[in-house]
């Protein structure tokens, strides 16, 4: 069963309240709603009802849907919040998109608030998705960075005893040429992996700062 939607009506005119929630029956949505009219109840509403969903008349005598907009993206930023007016105008409303308000209609076009809705409420669902990916990608990369260290230098453990050993050797017997050759050749290849090893921890550490 779809959970139900909780959504916050600001708005100070009844009758244009009424029209609202009427459309919204028409949506299909499962929703409850509660219908505010000031600042204080607003501002409560959005602690108490915690709502999924903010429609805000743009204009009201002593409040408006910028102010509320405004006090929405310091309490609960990630809830999406719609301006339902007839007298916001579109430069205005442009411009409350461009600083971060969901969309906007029009009350004499309410038959185009649903799909608003619907879209409002899927992208805050892709945002949160995205999120959580995201949180998932570092969390396996810290992971995998952690096993990456761990097993460099249990790969290194070995070699530092290599090299140890070889040093030790070179002495036992200076005149043999292919015994001080083949001890060469070995101390670089040491050297190499060992180099190898450090840079691989390096990259590693970068990408991880990176992300």
């Amino acid at each position: 069963m779809t959970a139900e939607l909780k959504i916050l009506l600001l708005e100070d005119n009844q009758s244009d309240a009424d029209l609202i929630v009427r459309e919204l029956r028409k949506s299909g949505l499962n929703y409850i709603t509660k219908i505010v009219q000031t600042r204080l109840e607003f501002e409560k509403a959005l602690q108490d009802f915690n709502p999924d969903l903010i429609l805000a008349d743009y204009s009201l005598p002593s409040f408006d849907g910028v102010a509320a907009f405004n006090i929405k993206q310091k309490i609960c930023p990630d809830v999406p919040f719609i301006i339902v007016s007839g007298t916001i105008g579109e430069e205005n409303a442009v411009e409350l998109i461009k600083n971060g308000v969901n969309d906007y209609s029009l009350k004499d076009k309410l038959f185009t608030l649903t799909a608003k809705i619907k879209r409002a409420l899927k992208d805050v669902a892709e945002k949160k998705e995205k999120i959580i990916a995201e949180a998932k990608i570092k969390t396996q990369n810290e992971k995998l960075f952690e096993i990456a260290f761990l097993q460099s230098h249990q790969v290194r453990r070995p070699i530092a005893s290599l090299l140890g050993l070889i040093s030790l050797c070179k002495f036992d017997d200076p005149n043999n040429p292919l015994n001080g050759e083949v001890l060469s050749r070995v101390e670089i290849a040491a050297r190499e992996l060992d180099t190898v090893i450090l840079e691989i921890v390096k990259k590693t550490a970068e990408i991880k700062e990176m992300r």
